[in-house]
């Protein structure tokens, strides 16, 4: 019987397949990776025996997701949750890790998640188990197309897993076109777009904004929010910026998230003596976050490029826009594919501190439109990012591999 049959065969009977999901970024690690990773786990898991191979992150006693057919392995990285500062020694520590799980799982298929795993993967260079790369996009910017001494030996062996590799999921489509670009993926047939999905009991929760009252807000207040890491690349430092020039002390701004530019990012906002307007909350759980979204009027994401490195498309675009919210997003990244101009939200220049200050006004000017965007973005959400299609896409994808 061919491999291709005995797969079909597989998947008719409920026969699991059994995969390895390898990934430095795992819950309780904060970020995009982490996120979604544990979601495809949970999506295959449906069908096959998964296991995650990944970092305790420095966490002792981490309560891990139980679920059948899906089992997380982990191992503690010399430097704890600081391993990724130890970048040779995380590689070496990983190749290890990778090796002994292969050896006592003997994976069917491995499916690598995020940049360093995918340096680990070409450290393995296995070409006997089929293996899978999920792309998000910065390591195309920030290691594929970079020649310092760092990058030459990053892409030898990033390149090496892309050509081991069956399928190569691109999570968006500039993702996707930065691939067509590169010299490194010189199969066009591997590539093949995934988006990530929003599950229906997300975007179901019942609205509550109490949280709205709770923090002090009134309701002549316009709220603008970001959920994401503190970083000069998802842009929280160009909205403080835009606020300071808009003496307008109804326009509030609450972040959500952290950072190691946290104390930075706060200097800003006493600089500008924006204290009374833009609240950074720290890290909130999942259960929670939709409050956060539903107090706010409109979300905004002014991602740009930094340190070399591009957006792919945040979860938490999708997020927000599956809570009813209105989208301000740069150009240029995989958040542009989510908004089609003042019908859900609003195209911004990411590196330009006035674009953002006119975007924000022209939301302020327009809060029947911004409340219009709103029920558009939960429209394109529902149509195009479901959790229904996500699921699918991923369960097809181990037919077709």
């Amino acid at each position: 019987m061919s491999i291709d049959a005995l797969i079909r065969f597989y998947l008719k009977y409920n026969i699991f397949m059994s995969i390895l999901i390898y990934t430095h970024e795992y819950p309780p690690f904060k970020g995009g990776i982490a996120t979604s990773t544990e979601k495809i786990a949970k999506i295959l898991s449906i069908k096959h025996q998964v296991y995650v191979c990944c970092p305790t992150h420095g966490i002792s006693n981490i309560k891990d997701l139980e679920l059948k057919n899906l089992i997380i392995i982990r191992k503690n990285f010399l430097g704890g949750k600081n391993f990724k500062k130890i970048p040779l020694s995380q590689y070496i520590q990983g190749l290890n890790f990778l090796k002994k799980t292969v050896k006592e799982i003997n994976p069917e298929y491995i499916f690598y998640l995020g940049e360093e795993a995918e340096i680990v993967g070409g450290l393995l260079n296995n070409k006997k188990i089929k293996q899978i790369v999920r792309i998000a996009g910065s390591g195309i910017t920030s290691v594929l197309e970079n020649n310092n001494i760092f990058s030459i030996v990053k892409k030898k062996y990033m390149y090496r897993v892309y050509k081991n590799s069956s399928q190569l999921i691109a999570v968006s489509k500039n993702t996707r076109e930065l691939m067509l670009k590169s010299n490194y993926f010189d199969n066009p047939n591997k590539i093949k777009l995934i988006y990530n999905g929003i599950d229906k009991e997300f975007i179901e929760k019942k609205v509550n904004q109490n949280i709205r009252h709770q923090l002090g807000y009134s309701d002549k207040d316009f709220i603008l929010i970001t959920v994401s890491r503190i970083l000069p690349r998802k842009g929280q430092d160009n909205v403080i910026k835009a606020l300071s020039k808009i003496p307008n002390k109804d326009i509030k701004y609450i972040c959500i998230g952290s950072g190691k530019y946290f104390d930075n990012f706060m200097k800003l906002v006493k600089k500008y003596n924006l204290e009374d307007r833009v609240f950074f909350l720290g890290e909130m759980d999942r259960a929670n976050i939709h409050k956060f979204y539903d107090c706010s009027d409109i979300s905004i994401l002014c991602n740009r490029t930094w340190n070399k490195k591009i957006e792919g498309l945040p979860n938490v675009g999708l997020e927000a826009m599956g809570r009813s919210k209105g989208l301000i997003g740069s150009k240029g990244t995989g958040t542009e594919e989510l908004i089609k101009d003042k019908v859900n939200g609003l195209i911004v220049n990411g590196e330009n501190v006035d674009d953002i200050k006119d975007k924000i006004l022209y939301a302020y000017n327009n809060k029947k439109l911004v409340k219009e965007m709103g029920t558009n973005a939960l429209k394109l959400v529902k149509e195009n990012f479901s959790d229904e299609q996500m699921k699918k896409k991923y369960l097809d994808l181990f037919n077709e591999s």
